[in-house]
């Protein structure tokens, strides 16, 4: 044992307190025995002294009878008489000898019956002689009269000897019992004696080591590690104090490690790149590293995080990371609750100015690659569809052309992909609801899909009921979903499987649903089904691409964006099967109407690209919309100037004055600020945008129209609404569909302030 030297055995203290109670048990017992054994030998003393005396009294009383039998038959004459004589003789001697037999042991007693035996026999003799003499001389009368009289003085005598006795036994059984009370009295006196003596020298050993204990434990509560006690006592104090060293050699060990891991984390601290504070409950600063005097030198100790605006508000930071701008920095901002009984918090302040130029960089790579890459794509995709539907096309040229527009729509949604992936990670990834046919997107992308279904021998079968809602969501990015979730269940599922895709109406939403009797999914894969970079493998697969694993990742994110749902349900070897819910339509049907709007309609089109003005006055054609072009900024505002327009579609990325200045330029113009604008752009993610109308290239000829249309409503219609609060969400987003600009009061008189 660390910090004592071994000790020898010993008894321990429970033994010996065992041994002692042991030993005082056995000597009060064997005292209880003795006290009991007197008084039960005083008692039965007595009664055997009675028993004995009431005999031989009985006898006593049977001797007198038969010396008076006897005496009775003295003076009898004839022949029975000789007989009678004989048979008195023989009683008497039988109850002589039965009282001599009981009196023995008391001399006096026995005398007595010894005395009653002569004086009969005398009186027998003399009864004897007077009858062979015949007479009875007065002398030998007087003879046998004072020999009856000794004898029956005799018995009586030996009656009140046995009254005697049993007097004296009372006596002496009283003697007896007082003898065995005293010394049991006395023996239990010194039994408690014995005990006291016992307690007191079992506390003598323990006092001490417990006093040694208990300074030793203050003493190293109070700071002093080096404290140790001397082991001694009984076993257990021993080994107490033994446990107290290793106890105290243990803490001063960890006391030192403690203290050098506080100077390695203070070094640490001291070191950081980033500024690192800690609050108490009230959000006064405690301490703070070096760091947090560059990047906040206010939040001194003792300055309240609160003062001044220096730090976000604290639930925003606990929730997430706050970027702030301080002193020409960006810098990012996350606290965390101590979890001490005092409470308080820990700041972390770091400086991502890097990192922030490097996003925005790469934010502005992405807004100039997808208008380099979709600007093209557009012009090739629009021109091929309005080539599709050429009627002078030979059945071959078709089939090419058809193959065309269907391999510019993969590599469209190629470009999308890796543009997506780049969006979820900056958090900008742009959605554009509208209503639409989700059946008319599943079977085209199953069109799609089919030459590598079938070369796989799989077979596909989409369900449907006979009339679906119209589902409100991106089509672009609903195509991709089921793109990807109709490639993930070909690509998991053998040659010759099965794969169904589902559409039903499940309340105001829409369910898509794509199942598959593939390989599944095991517990843990299911788990990450939807993480990044999550690949899953079989031996089926073993040859055929996993993909980056990105796909669910972003089939997860791009439901969600659109208020939607995914869940999977999936077992080993059972098949997977992927739903989705979106919202549908409430105004599903009222495309005609908004494109009606545009007849006769004068739009002005700025695009820096000629062939994507081309396209969009193509597209508008049919509507019978006059088409006007711009092809900068500086150009569109002189025109909208000088001429009038009904709409407008814009650019945003453009030489010179870009669509952003454009559009500032027109909501700043009282005479402009009515112009229904809409943005027409791969980039329409920007905050600058909000509340604008806005169809992302490729341009699709439905979203164009319709979102024209609900612009140029929205321009001439304000709606006033009145009613409850409670159907104000629903009928809301219907108005919105329409592209009603409204206004919602829940009272009459409210509604005539309004309309006043």
């Amino acid at each position: 044992m660390a910090g004592s030297p071994p000790q020898a055995p010993g008894l321990s203290l429970g033994r010996s307190l065992r041994l002692a109670l042991i030993g005082l048990t056995v000597a009060l017992g064997v005292i209880a025995a003795l006290g009991v054994g007197g008084l039960y030998s005083a008692r039965q003393t007595f009664e055997d002294a009675l028993v004995r005396s009431y005999e031989l009294e009985a006898a006593s009383a049977q001797l007198l009878a038969a010396g008076v039998i006897e005496e009775s038959t003295f003076g009898l004459q004839g022949e029975g008489a000789p007989p009678a004589r004989a048979r008195a003789v023989e009683a008497f001697d039988e109850r002589a000898r039965r009282a001599l037999l009981l009196a023995r042991g008391d001399r006096e007693s026995e005398e007595l019956i010894s005395r009653r035996i002569v004086a009969e026999r005398e009186a027998r003799r003399l009864a004897a002689l007077t009858r062979r003499r015949g007479t009875r001389p007065g002398n030998a009368a007087n003879r046998l009269s004072t020999a009856i009289l000794a004898g029956r003085t005799s018995a009586e005598e030996l009656v009140d000897r046995q009254r005697a006795r049993r007097s004296d036994a009372r006596q002496h059984a009283r003697d007896d019992t007082r003898r065995a009370l005293l010394t049991a009295l006395l023996a239990g006196a010194l039994a408690l004696l014995g005990a006291l003596l016992l307690v007191t020298g079992v506390i003598a050993s323990v006092r001490r080591p417990l006093q040694d204990l208990l300074t030793g434990t203050r003493r190293l509560a109070s700071g002093d590690l080096e404290q140790r006690v001397e082991p001694g006592g009984p076993r257990e104090l021993r080994e107490l104090g033994g446990a107290f060293n290793s106890m105290a050699e243990d803490l001063g060990s960890a006391s030192a490690r403690i203290e050098d891991e506080r100077r390695k984390l203070a070094a640490t601290i001291g070191s950081l790149g980033d500024a690192l504070l800690v609050t108490d409950a009230a959000g006064e600063v405690a301490t703070a590293n070096p760091r947090a005097g560059d990047f906040v030198p206010e939040l001194a100790p003792g300055v309240q995080v609160g003062a001044g605006d220096l730090l976000p508000a604290l639930d925003d930071a606990l929730e997430r990371e706050v970027v702030i701008e301080r002193g020409g920095r960006t810098l990012a901002v996350t606290a965390a609750r101590l979890d001490t009984s005092e409470g308080g918090f820990v700041w972390t302040v770091r400086d991502i100015s890097e990192r922030a130029r490097l996003e925005q960089a790469k934010s502005d790579f992405v807004a100039t690659a997808s208008h380099e890459l979709r600007s093209p794509l557009t012009s090739i995709k629009g021109f091929v569809e309005l080539l599709s539907r050429s009627q002078g096309l030979e059945r071959r040229e078709a089939e090419f052309v058809d193959i065309i527009l269907r391999s510019t729509d993969r590599l469209v949604d190629l470009v999308g992909d890796l543009l997506d992936i780049t969006r979820l990670e900056a958090g900008e990834m742009d959605v554009h609801p509208r209503p639409f046919d989700l059946e008319q997107e599943v079977r085209e992308v199953s069109e799609l899909m089919a030459p590598r279904i079938e070369a796989k021998g799989q077979r596909l079968e989409i369900e449907a009921p006979a009339t679906v809602p119209q589902a409100l969501a991106d089509p672009n990015r609903m195509r991709q979903i089921v793109t990807n979730l109709l490639s993930n269940a070909h690509q998991y599922t053998g040659e010759g499987g099965h794969l169904t895709i589902r559409l039903a109406e499940q309340g105001d939403t829409v369910e898509l649903a794509v199942a598959d009797d593939g390989h599944g999914m095991s517990a843990a894969e299911l788990d990450g089904a939807f993480d990044r970079f999550a690949r899953r493998t079989h031996p089926d697969t073993a040859g055929d691409s996993g993909g980056t694993g990105l796909g669910l990742a972003i089939v997860k994110s791009l439901v969600e964006l659109q208020n939607g749902s995914i869940e999977v349900e999936s077992a080993p070897d059972g098949g997977s099967t992927f739903t989705v819910r979106v919202p549908s339509s409430p105004a599903a049907g009222h495309d005609g109407r908004l494109r009606h709007v545009l007849r006769g309609k004068r739009v002005l089109v700025v695009d820096d690209e000629p062939d994507v003005a081309a396209l969009i006055g193509a597209q508008l054609e049919p509507l019978e919309v006059s088409i006007a072009a711009a092809a900068t900024g500086e150009e569109a505002i002189e025109m909208l100037r000088v001429d009038h327009y009904d709409a407008m579609t814009l650019d945003i990325l453009m030489p010179g004055a870009s669509g952003l200045d454009v559009l500032r330029e027109i909501r700043s113009d009282p005479q402009l600020r009515s112009t229904p604008v809409v943005v027409v752009s791969a980039f329409s993610s920007s905050s600058a945008l909000f509340g604008e109308w806005k169809v992302t290239k490729p341009i699709e000829p439905g979203a164009l129209a319709d979102a024209l249309g609900s612009a140029m409503l929205a321009g001439r219609t304000r709606v006033l609404v009145i009613g409850r609060a409670s159907v104000r969400e629903r009928l809301e987003l219907a108005l919105g569909e329409l592209g009603l600009d409204h206004e919602w009061v829940t009272s009459a008189a409210a509604a005539a302030r309004a309309g006043a």
